[in-house]
This record gives C-alpha cells, structure tokens and sequence, in this order.
C-alpha cells in the first residue's frame, strides 16, 4: 500500500470515528464534566493490583507466554509470506495471514546503542503510551505473578467512544543485548455485563483455557467501553554495533470496524496505525 493511500484510509477511518491506537467500539462512554479530570482518575488506577496470584495460576500465564514467546520467535524471521505493507522513516511494515488473522511486522532501529537499556525500561512501563497517545486513558495491573509476568489492562478513547483490553504481558531477556516484551489476550472474566461473542486466540492456542477473574474498574463492569483483544503482541529489542533494532509483531481482535466490502483490509490498516506509534519511542530518546 503506497503512503498515499494509507493517509487517505487513515483519515476516512478517522472521520468515520474508527480509528484509534488500538481499536474501536460502539458504545458512548459516559459524559463527565471534564475530560482531563476522568483521564487523571484512570491514570491513578495504573498501580491497582490483587495482593497475590494463585499458584497454579501463575505456572498457566507462564506457561501461555512461553507458548507466546516462540511463536513470536518464529515469526520474526522474515518469509516470503510476508507481504510489503508501508515503509516511512526508515520504518518497513510487512503483513502475512496466519491462522485465519493477518500478523504485521514492524521494523526499525533507533540509531543509539547506548539506548539500548532506556528503551527496554520504556517500553517495559505499562504506561509508556501516555507520552505519545492522546488516546491513552490508563492502564492497572490486575495481576503480578513475578517482576516480569503481569496482567494488564489497558483503556483507551477517542472522541466519545471507548475500548480496553485485558492482556498477559511478560519481559524476557534473551541474551545480554536483546530482550523481548509479548502480550497476549485471553477470554477472561472480567465482569463486563456485555459479551459478543467468546473470544478464541487464533495464534496462541494455550490461552484458551486461561480464563483467570480479573479486578476490573468500575466503568468497565458498568458495559461503556468495548473489548478488544490482542492475539499476539511481541517487541524485540536488539543492541546492535549501530543502534537498538526494533521488531514489532502485532495481531490485533478489533471491537468494530464498518460494514464495508473488504473488512480484513481494514482491520489491517487499523493495526497497522496502532503499530507505527512505537515508531516515536526513537524520538522520545533522541530528547533524553
């Protein structure tokens, strides 16, 4: 897909009132007298967290992102199935269909190995996404199973619609110059009165039957925002003689996209926006 082509779908997804970070909804989010004073109370919410994780839970989620993990391996290997989506600054996006999904892989390096462990640290911050989303409300910790194995949720708005995802995240370091970060969504029980449909992981099968209780918010047990879930999400952070490479790979359950004659195009470009936002970490550096 050319740039040109891209900015156009972008902005009619925008003006349709699609486009987000991450994902969309139908449901209005209830009005508040300010809109700066909501974003604080969710932004408040980020340390909130379950005093201890069941055992046997514990091994499920480190097991679900073990599973995760070399998926994510295999598939940042680049193959002929992957596609050329869009390429800008430096920055190259590839899609490929797997498992009846489409999977998108970004690329790029930050030109300062000194960085390496800053970015790592960044990325790593569930809240990371404030400095560089408006559309970022907040993201808790529901859950902490070890310093590197946590359940998150994170919210999201754009004008007056709003979604979220409950997702497991996990930071491994691979070697002494690369780390990886994964998430992966799962059909958990967060108590929102409101379900589609029962939510199947097609990349990462193990996650199915991880159906932990997760300590929702109170305006997501109320049924205003909309879930989305994350099939696969793995950041591969590499120091390199040159710089940090970064290699993003990201499959995305949007809440909505229009009724319209070519919907996995769409979903495609709604991930694809999502993903070049982890393009600006290299700027956020340069300014360190």
């Amino acid at each position: 897909m050319n740039k040109g082509y891209i900015k156009i779908t972008l902005a009619l997804l925008s003006v349709a009132g699609y486009m987000q970070n991450i994902a969309f909804a139908i449901e209005p989010v209830a009005t508040t007298s300010s809109s700066n004073e909501e974003n604080r109370r969710h932004r408040n919410l980020r340390y909130r967290q379950q005093e201890s994780a069941d055992s046997e839970e514990a091994k499920q989620a480190a097991d679900v992102m073990a599973e995760a993990l070399n998926i994510a391996k295999e598939h940042a290997e680049h193959t002929d199935d992957y596609k050329f989506y869009y390429a800008e600054n430096g920055a190259i996006l590839h899609f490929k269909e797997l498992n009846n999904t489409e999977i998108g892989k970004l690329e790029f390096t930050i030109p300062d190995a000194d960085s390496y462990d800053d970015i790592v640290k960044m990325l790593w911050d569930q809240n990371v996404e404030e400095i560089f989303d408006d559309i970022f409300i907040g993201g808790i910790t529901s859950q902490i199973y070890n310093e590197n194995l946590a359940l998150l949720q994170h919210r999201y708005r754009i004008a007056l619609w709003s979604v979220y995802y409950n997702a497991l995240a996990n930071k491994v370091e691979l070697s002494e110059d690369e780390t990886a970060i994964v998430l992966v969504s799962s059909d958990m029980n967060d108590h929102h009165p409101v379900k589609d449909f029962d939510y199947v992981n097609p990349i990462v099968t193990s996650a199915n039957s991880f159906k932990p209780d997760v300590n929702s918010e109170s305006s997501i047990r109320t049924g205003f925002p909309h879930k989305i879930y994350l099939n696969l999400v793995a950041i591969f952070i590499k120091k390199e003689a040159n710089g940090v490479k970064i290699t993003q790979l990201t499959s995305i359950e949007h809440a909505y996209a229009p009724d319209n004659s070519r919907p996995r195009e769409t979903n495609k470009n709604m991930t694809a926006f999502a993903m070049f936002n982890t393009i600006k970490i290299g700027d956020i550096i340069k300014k360190k």
